[in-house]
């Protein structure tokens, strides 16, 4: 099935052009984070990095579905590519004239993010005017696989590029990055206008309150936008301070084992969009409980995480906790793709990030507060908990549990 999508010149240009958009994104983020640190010598002021990414996609969610609902797809993608060019070409301009300050770092940084708030329901929303039906579980495994694969390159080559050259030429190689990405955009052919972008320009509030209003309508869309909102809180556990805590504290073990387990978490999400496919004919009959027991297994994984005796068994459920992620991943951007309508699918997709968006950060804030009064054990230990419970929402949900794929034709996207 790959390669009948590769073969496939408008999907295998629209898989290109994502793949090296990603890449750029993330040199870049990798790029202010050390650069953050080395100027001013503050973990802190360093974590303001990530938070300068998070706060656009919070508050701009919302506004994000509706215009992706409003305007083709393609267009808004070009679009995006042609923002991150300016971001690149700014940065260096204020780098040459020295004007860069942490402050200007988390202004450029928060542009980035600007643009990743409106490129993921784009994309998503997208992928349906280029795949079957049949073909969405193989193109959602082969994007996944893409984006995990991308983010790992970019972690290596970036620090790389910061320790034999600099911020600068990273900064280069994104702008090269982002101009290929919108160049292979181009010779797509725009997806056909929907039905509902023809009923008129709906005033954005509007068109805002209607994507809420088909949400709450829609029981299955509902259910996997809440779920996904309840995971993204034990999703908290997994951020590089709360880590790097348990491997230095708990573990007894040093920062380069934290690495390996960062290393071997994006190899099992590689694995685990390999299962998808593997498992493709099984994901498009019970897609529901794909993600239902993949909840669980999450649960399991990081309880036993949290009780693991040594750094070994830790990079083993490190290794584990990346195929059940992916397998989730693909079977709900299958489910929503094909049971959501076409003109709503933005709006959807934008409210489920915000939604989850808001859920991390607050988690982030949360559990790296508790760390600090409480052995970091029991702060996985309580994130297991949590994954329990999201697990539990999931199986009494009727949508999920009798979900099946109602195959829309692409022509409507």
């Amino acid at each position: 099935m790959y390669k009948t999508l590769l073969s496939r010149p408008p999907f295998l240009l629209f898989w290109l052009s994502q793949l090296t958009s990603i890449l750029g994104v993330h040199l870049y983020h990798m790029g202010a984070i050390v650069v953050v640190f080395q100027q001013s010598g503050s973990a802190l002021q360093a974590t303001g990095v990530l938070v300068a990414r998070t706060l656009p996609r919070i508050f701009l969610g919302p506004l994000a579905g509706a215009l992706v609902d409003r305007y083709p797809r393609k267009q808004v993608l070009m679009g995006i590519e042609l923002s991150r060019v300016g971001l690149a070409l700014l940065s260096l301009l204020l780098a040459a004239t020295e004007g860069g300050t942490v402050w200007t770092v988390y202004a450029l940084v928060a542009g980035l993010a600007v643009t990743e708030t409106f490129a993921q329901p784009a994309q998503m929303s997208l992928l349906p005017a280029l795949a079957a039906p049949s073909e969405l579980v193989h193109a959602n495994s082969l994007l996944n696989s893409t984006n995990y694969g991308a983010m790992a390159l970019s972690y290596a080559l970036g620090g790389l590029l910061i320790l034999a050259l600099s911020m600068t030429h990273v900064v280069l190689v994104a702008l090269a990055l982002f101009v290929l990405a919108g160049a292979l955009l181009t010779p797509i052919r725009s997806e056909p206008a929907s039905p509902t972008r023809l009923q008129g320009r709906l005033p954005l509030p509007h068109a805002i309150s209607q994507g809420l209003d088909y949400l709450r309508r829609h029981d299955l869309a509902r259910s996997l936008t809440v779920m996904e909102f309840l995971e993204h809180w034990p999703h908290g556990l997994w951020t590089s301070t709360l880590m790097l805590a348990f491997t230095t504290q708990a573990l007894q073990a040093s920062e380069l084992y934290w690495g390996y387990q960062n290393a071997l978490y994006f190899v099992g999400n590689l694995f685990g969009a390999g299962l998808a496919i593997a498992f493709a004919a099984r994901m498009h009959r019970r897609p529901g409980w794909t993600i239902i027991v993949n909840a669980g297994l999450m649960c399991l994984l990081t309880v036993s995480y949290a009780l693991a005796p040594d750094v070994w068994l830790a990079m083993a459920v490190s290794l584990a906790f990346g195929p059940p992620m992916a397998l989730r991943d693909v079977a709900q951007d299958v489910l929503l793709q094909s049971t959501v309508e076409p003109g709503m699918l933005g709006r959807v997709y934008a409210t489920r990030q915000t939604l989850a968006m808001i859920a991390h950060m607050a988690s982030s804030l949360g559990l790296a507060y508790l760390a600090d009064l409480l052995p970091v054990r029991q702060i996985y230990l309580f994130g297991g908990i949590l994954y329990g419970m999201t697990a539990l929402y999931a199986m009494t949900r009727p949508a999920l549990r009798r979900a099946q794929l109602q195959h829309i034709p692409p022509a409507a996207a």
